[in-house]
């Protein structure tokens, strides 16, 4: 998943005529820092990557910004300074991430300050089982097997989720409608209508017989749960204009920084 992409444009207007075509000129915008990270309850050590963005018709690589003083506080009173490893990778040292803890980030660079926080849900929401069924060709479905995840969502609102879905160690491709999607790999869910129930989440993967599984579930919070609703929207193309995603640092930088709990299970298609 191109978890990086930003647009360096805030608003697009196409006119179309049927007498004449206009060409719109898009205006490049300084490049911007961006700044990704996540801490989990699963065992450390836990990356940041700080990059810069990039013109609307330049690639899709995003040059690494070093030099950076990056920290991770949480408030138990533990701060850990992350080691910068090259290439606007930065990791932890010491820091265990912990159900129910609240965690900030601070991030100077190139004189510039970048803070936000992110709180871990406390509770752990495991995925209790996972089934599998076989669907002939029909008007709604492709010949194939199809996958479904079981969980409990525990009792009030607040609680959001994103799946990720891997078939034989690697992430998963399936074609929608003709169409290959790549990109989007992640599958996101809240309890609005469905508080303290169990939950059954179809995935429209079409599988095979021998396929490994191996589902992710994580646990967000309501910030992060917004950021990759909106980055969904910007790979979707979705919204009357280009935009970038939600952030938690606000409008001083892209990106995000986040704290979740994740479990998982493995299975197989037989």
């Amino acid at each position: 998943m191109k978890s990086n992409l930003y647009l360096a444009l805030f608003a697009v207007i196409s006119l179309f005529s049927c007498e004449e075509v206009i060409d719109i000129s898009l205006e490049e915008v300084e490049p911007r820092i961006v700044i990704e990270g996540i801490v989990t309850d699963q065992p450390g050590p836990y990356t940041v990557s700080i990059s810069k963005s990039v013109g609307f018709y330049e690639d899709n690589e995003f040059p690494g910004v070093e030099g950076a003083y990056v920290e991770i506080s949480d408030d138990l009173g533990n701060v850990d300074v992350l080691e910068d490893l090259g290439e606007g990778k930065y990791q932890t040292t010491e820091l265990q991430g912990q159900r129910g803890v609240n965690y900030s980030i601070k991030v100077e660079v190139e004189g510039n300050t970048y803070t936000a926080e992110s709180k871990m849900q406390e509770k752990q929401v495991m995925i209790d089982s996972l089934a599998i069924r076989y669907e002939e060709e029909s008007l709604f479905y492709k010949e194939g097997y199809y996958l479904k995840a079981y969980f409990e969502d525990p009792p009030g609102l607040g609680n959001y989720y994103s799946f990720n879905v891997y078939v034989n160690g690697e992430v998963y491709v399936f074609d929608n409608d003709g169409e290959m999607i790549e990109d989007d790999n992640f599958w996101l869910w809240d309890d609005k209508f469905t508080d303290g129930n169990v939950q059954d989440y179809d995935f429209p993967h079409t599988l095979k017989e021998g396929d490994e599984l191996y589902v992710m579930l994580r646990h967000l919070n309501w910030s992060t749960y917004d950021y990759y609703r909106t980055l969904v929207e910007v790979i979707d193309g979705g919204g009357v204009a280009p935009s970038n995603p939600l952030s938690n640092f606000g409008d001083t930088a892209l990106g995000y920084f986040a704290a979740y709990s994740v479990t998982d299970i493995e299975g197989e298609v037989e």
